[in-house]
């Protein structure tokens, strides 16, 4: 980054007099037509231009007009937002944000127009500083900050700096003190630590923001990648990877809650029946449905329910790994495992199922949170983890979360404050580095892993090859190579 540049997002809502401010910063018309004219919010116009021997960029943004929209304002903002931050990060990323706001009032939509920019897209990261227009009537324009600051404050708006100015050009003197406002204003902010973020994550960001200002009698839709491509034109690809969608395996041993989570996450009873039903370590069911703007997929995966098995189960175990790999590998990978526990009962079990999924299955690759169940009689939910971290950590088990929980539906408060701790869970865990293999190795190494867990007791037989030939449909000659491999290799 150089300090001879500045890169400046100036935002508003229509009609605030933005093109009159990019004037008043430039000293000469460049600013002829506002992107307000295409009514958008996260439209924007950049405009280039240089003040002594500093190269100064500004991306003259529409605001919201309103504190919530519909969902055609929603798609629209969506692909704006887009194009946004494909300029942003092309150009480095952001110095400084400058507010415009109309001189005679702070409205509701004043205030989401802050945390949109400020807060969402810059993470409170970089300077904000405010812009007073329309006060060509004061008799002196700064009185107006000295009478209004409090009252700025007061609606959680915080800057670093302000200017008050007029834009109309036959009050001479007014606009010349304009002009001196804000060429001060804008010496005050060197770009001392310019913000940018991945591109993905940081558009991801915005897009589950502007759902949530989606007015609550319209809905985005459950396939947010097809209207992304349809009505915002980005490519297939890109639009499935920027839609969020978060791809999750949840295991644990049986009658943990697993089924209970999920319909937690979901807001509703979408999981009825747990695949721990049907006895098998590996078993699976998945699960879709849609979070905000993102898509969720989870996979109800039964654990291991002892530490070691017998062959009818190895065998068993076997299939279903076969059959989760082939749906991983079609879906992409794994974004998050969520490993459920019933309350701090931490038992050998728990442990061989940390090490199967996390070690084996992810290779440490994916980040693991822990959803602490059946905590209904707890008085304070979250007291529970306060007490028992370090001991959890102390067998073995590290995670990048937790959520403590109880899904007793008679319980309405600590159920509400469940569905809360595991969507805040969710929402730390963007799909920024998902996890895959290619399917056959992916595969290979999950059998490796089941077959050192079978008993001594136990011996593998001589029909492990017919196994995985005819209910893995693997072909012969790899089915026989694998078999060689666990049969005559290390059991540990």
């Amino acid at each position: 980054m150089s300090s001879d540049s500045l890169n400046i997002i100036l935002f508003g809502e229509t009609g605030v007099g933005k093109s009159s401010v990019i004037n008043l910063i430039a000293g000469g018309p460049v600013a002829d037509v506002s992107p307000d004219a295409d009514g958008c919010t996260m439209n924007s116009k950049d405009y280039q231009f240089t003040i002594g021997s500093r190269k100064i960029t500004i991306w003259d943004t529409v605001g919201l007009e309103e504190p919530q929209m519909g969902v055609n304002g929603y798609y629209a903002a969506v692909v704006k937002a887009y194009n946004l931050i494909q300029k942003l990060s092309r150009a480095g990323g952001v110095d400084l944000l400058l507010f415009c706001i109309r001189g005679n009032r702070i409205t509701a939509t004043t205030q989401s127009n802050y945390r949109l920019f400020y807060e969402v897209l810059c993470n409170k990261q970089v300077p904000i500083a405010l812009i007073i227009t329309h006060l060509e009537r004061e008799h002196r324009m700064e009185e107006w900050w000295t009478r209004n600051e409090g009252s700025i404050l007061k609606y959680g708006i915080k800057c670093a700096g302000h200017a008050c100015v007029t834009g109309i050009t036959d009050k001479a003197e007014k606009f010349r003190e304009s002009r001196d406002a804000i060429s001060t204003l804008l010496s005050q902010h060197d770009n001392r630590g310019r913000f940018t973020m991945p591109q993905d994550p940081w558009f991801i960001r915005l897009l589950e923001h502007l759902a949530s200002l989606v007015s609550p009698n319209s809905s985005v839709g459950k396939d947010i990648s097809r209207n992304l491509i349809k009505r915002c034109g980005l490519d297939v690809e890109t639009a499935q990877r920027l839609a969020g969608h978060l791809n999750i395996i949840l295991f644990g041993e049986t009658g943990v809650g697993k089924s209970s989570v999920i319909n937690l996450i979901a807001g509703g009873p979408v999981a009825k029946v747990s695949p721990d039903a049907d006895g098998c370590t590996m078993n699976s069911t998945d699960y879709q449905f849609p979070i905000g703007s993102r898509n969720i997929t989870i996979w109800d995966t039964a654990g291991l329910e002892e530490p070691q098995m017998g062959m009818n189960g190895y065998y068993a175990a076997i299939v279903k790994a076969n059959g989760l790999i082939q749906k991983l590998s079609s879906a992409g990978g794994v974004d998050l495992l969520l490993f459920c526990i019933r309350g701090t009962r931490i038992t050998a079990t728990t442990q061989s199922n940390y090490r199967l999924f996390y070690e084996v299955l992810c290779n440490k690759q994916v980040p693991i949170a822990l959803v602490i169940t059946h905590l209904e009689r707890e008085h304070r939910m979250e007291d529970l983890w306060t007490r028992n971290e370090g001991r959890i950590l102390k067998y073995g088990i590290k995670c990048t979360g937790h959520a403590c929980v109880t899904c007793v539906t008679n319980r309405e408060e600590k159920v509400r404050e469940s569905r809360e701790a595991i969507r805040h869970l969710l929402s730390q865990h963007g799909s920024q580095g998902r996890f895959t293999m290619p399917q056959d190795p992916w595969f290979i190494r999950l059998l490796e892993h089941l077959t050192s867990l079978v008993s001594t007791k136990s011996p593998l037989g001589k029909n492990i090859s017919r196994i995985l030939t005819k209910r893995c449909g693997l072909d012969v000659e790899t089915a026989q190579r694998l078999a060689a491999q666990l049969r005559y290799g290390d059991r540990q």
